[in-house]
């Protein structure tokens, strides 16, 4: 081999070696700037040119021309996924076009929590996914409420207190589709037949759940309370229930049912109108749900708050023993000044 072949040669390897480098960079070199506590997110209708440019005014990826070229080669147009994606700093393009292709997107953990309001449910849900409220407020008037034997009032019955996993980018339909589904899930044949057993509906059983949860501040009093209000129901007498003209006047800053609430005209209100209210008051804790399946059998069809200051009940089927509880009642918030 003689000279001019091994300076052409060395020619060959050094550019092979710098081809080799700059696939090198282009490929597997850190390209992204943000730290590890931030998220991208792509919507679920986000466009490819809408996807790109989130990426250039989030300020992820340092180097537009290398990841256009590598998005390029991998097809990333056609083959992303919605949702959110925690990008480290520092990841390759390779890396960062992998993931969100895959779709390995961070889940939500959506938390419904018992007593939470309609309206706090849709803000909730709007904070933590795409849907917006006022889609998911259209969702909640969609065709599934009739075909699925709901009403305008007891549809809310279907968010029931608990966590549940969600990619962030999941459009109001789908969500509230998916909460359907959950409350279909929880209510088991067995469940259906112990509600039946009640003669209750699994939505009726929902609608007294959320007030016996309104009334118990200790869970081992939900199946006590919710045996007092189906004797109520069955000898065909009105419920009285404190919580539901908390829900028509407004719970905020009210430790004090008033005698004038009590006249309030609305369908929510248990003192004027017979039967269980057209909706729930508010997310029933599970527990209270099961409760009402589960109830204590006794005679009770009066209870009233302990003066005690527990926040528990005394309970009785004499209208005279109740008086006299409620008397009591009435004097310690007397004492304690709480005029509302």
């Amino acid at each position: 081999m003689n000279k001019k072949q091994r300076k052409y040669i060395g020619v060959l390897l050094v550019l092979g070696l710098l081809a080799a480098l700059a696939t090198y960079f282009v490929l597997f070199l850190g390209n992204t700037k943000s730290s590890d506590g931030e998220y991208f997110y792509v919507r679920h209708d986000d466009s490819y040119a809408e996807l790109r440019q989130n990426l250039i005014d989030s300020k992820i990826v340092e180097n537009i021309a290398t990841f256009d070229l590598v998005a390029g080669q991998m097809n990333l147009a056609n083959t992303y996924k919605a949702g959110r994606y925690k990008i480290g700093k520092g990841v390759s393009n390779v890396n960062l076009i992998r993931k969100i292709r895959s779709g390995k997107w961070k889940k939500v953990v959506i938390k419904l929590m018992p007593e939470m309001t309609r309206d706090g449910v849709l803000e909730y849900l709007a904070e933590n996914l795409e849907a917006e409220k006022s889609a998911l407020q259209k969702a909640m008037n969609a065709e599934w409420v009739t075909s699925s034997g709901f009403t305008d009032e007891n549809k809310w019955s279907i968010f029931l207190p608990d966590h549940y996993h969600f990619n962030w980018a999941t459009s109001a339909d789908k969500a509230i589709t998916r909460f359907v589904d959950e409350y279909n899930k929880f209510w088991t044949t067995a469940r259906k037949k112990k509600a039946k057993y009640q003669g209750l509906t699994t939505k009726e059983a929902c609608v007294l759940a959320s007030i016996v949860d309104g009334e118990a501040i200790h869970v081992d009093e939900m199946s006590m309370i919710a045996g007092l209000y189906l004797n109520r129901l069955n000898k065909g007498q009105l419920l009285q229930a404190d919580p539901t003209i908390l829900y028509v006047v407004g719970r905020e800053g009210r430790r004090r049912v008033l005698n004038k609430d009590l006249k309030r005209e609305d369908p929510y209100n248990t003192y004027l109108n017979g039967g269980l209210p057209p909706g729930p008051i508010f997310l029933p804790d599970k527990r209270a749900i099961n409760a009402v399946i589960n109830p204590k059998t006794h005679n009770y069809i009066f209870m009233c708050a302990k003066p005690d200051g527990s926040y528990r009940h005394n309970f009785t089927a004499s209208m005279a023993e109740h008086n006299r509880n409620a008397a009591a009642y009435r004097r310690s918030l007397n004492r304690q000044g709480v005029m509302r």
